[in-house]
């Protein structure tokens, strides 16, 4: 495997506080104690989340209290601000989709105001900025790289704030179980071909009517593994994740995702029941993933991965901790209706046009006929 000459991953991280974790989630949970965040502390999170990251708050005993997303996955910064209390100590941010949120300037000095710490969350837009990895804004910083990645696993925790003097440290191993079953996943990709595998996975998915109005009473709840997993709290990335990271190349990488992104604009144009969550690719943007929203999500995907296709109803599931309230509206309208398309660096323009055609033919087709 021979190295990129800009030093891979690891060369976006030079020079910056940085301690690379198993996951995401643990280097969520590290963020809690270094930021000396106690039970019954008050954090405010955006309604439109996934669940597990915000999981990790949940079991260092902390308050989450939920503010407003609108229905373009924009922060509302005024509801934000709303929910400020005496016990809120800290913000957390998310960057949905490789777009970085444009208030995150204005959140960052409504922090500094308030004398609250960011956490700013970057596992969707690694690769996203004028200068990546981003995530400057925030008093700390979190990443993933397997989004991005064929990589088993890995995340990383990033230090700006000044009131935090040593890079970060993650000394623990996760169980061996849980870095077997990852290596598998792997291997089964490898055999199976990674498409192949998903649509597998994907497939024991329960299906659900996301149109009726007892959504906001009635809610699924995410995964049993997206729960936090305390064993993992100070867990150091896997060597198998950690060793590939120097040969990736970021800007050929990130080329080809826009590539894509804009290949998808262009074939879903006029086509009918798709509306692509966001219909502008700003320079500085490298995609996750291409979200849209459509009717019946969870019924096309279903479709879509019968096809061989890696669709995903996106954080379709609900943490069963959080408390969701009427101004959760527009981000469960989100999380109810939006379906991520890939647009990884290795899939073609023609493999694009086909997934495109598959959407078309289910869009088109009526509810009870998706078999074909």
């Amino acid at each position: 495997m021979v190295a990129d000459k800009n030093g891979g991953v690891p060369g976006l991280f030079a020079n910056r506080r940085i301690g690379y974790s198993f996951n995401t989630r643990a280097a969520i949970r590290k963020a809690c104690d270094l930021l000396k965040l106690k039970p019954g502390d008050e954090v405010l999170a955006p309604a439109y989340n996934c669940g597990s990251e915000l999981d990790p708050l949940l079991h260092a005993g902390l308050k989450v209290t939920l503010y407003p997303v609108n229905r373009q996955a924009r922060i509302d910064l005024a509801g934000l601000q709303a929910k400020i209390t005496e016990k809120t100590r800290a913000i957390y941010l998310t960057h949905y989709f490789g777009f970085l949120q444009p208030e995150t300037e204005a959140l960052r000095e409504l922090c500094n105001r308030s004398g609250l710490y960011l956490i700013e969350d970057c596992a969707l837009s690694l690769l996203s900025g004028t200068a990546p990895a981003e995530g400057y804004s925030g008093d700390v910083a979190v990443f993933c790289f397997y989004k991005f990645f064929p990589v088993l696993s890995g995340g990383a925790l990033v230090i700006n704030s000044a009131s935090i003097p040593n890079a970060p440290r993650f000394v623990g191993r996760a169980p061996a179980a849980r870095v077997y079953k990852e290596r598998l996943r792997l291997t089964s990709g490898m055999l199976l071909g990674s498409r192949l595998l998903s649509g597998l996975k994907k497939l024991r998915f329960r299906q659900r009517s996301p149109e009726t109005a007892a959504e906001l009473e009635a809610r699924p709840d995410m995964p049993s593994n997206y729960y936090f997993d305390p064993r993992l709290s100070d867990a150091r990335i896997d060597l198998f994740a950690k060793w590939p990271m120097r040969s990736f190349n970021s800007q050929e990488t990130i080329q080809k995702r826009r590539e894509n992104y804009l290949t998808y604009l262009d074939l879903l144009a006029g086509i009918e029941g798709v509306e692509p969550l966001f219909p502008q690719l700003p320079e500085t943007t490298c995609p996750q993933s291409f979200p849209i929203l459509v009717k019946r999500r969870d019924q096309v995907a279903a479709f879509l991965i019968r096809s061989g296709i890696d669709a995903t109803p996106w954080w379709a599931g609900y943490n069963r901790h959080l408390v969701w309230n009427e101004d959760c509206g527009d981000a469960i309208f989100l999380k109810n209706n939006i379906l991520s398309l890939p647009l990884h660096q290795g899939l073609s323009a023609d493999a694009i046009a086909r997934i495109v055609g598959r959407l078309h033919h289910v869009i088109q087709s009526e509810p009870n006929d998706q078999r074909n």
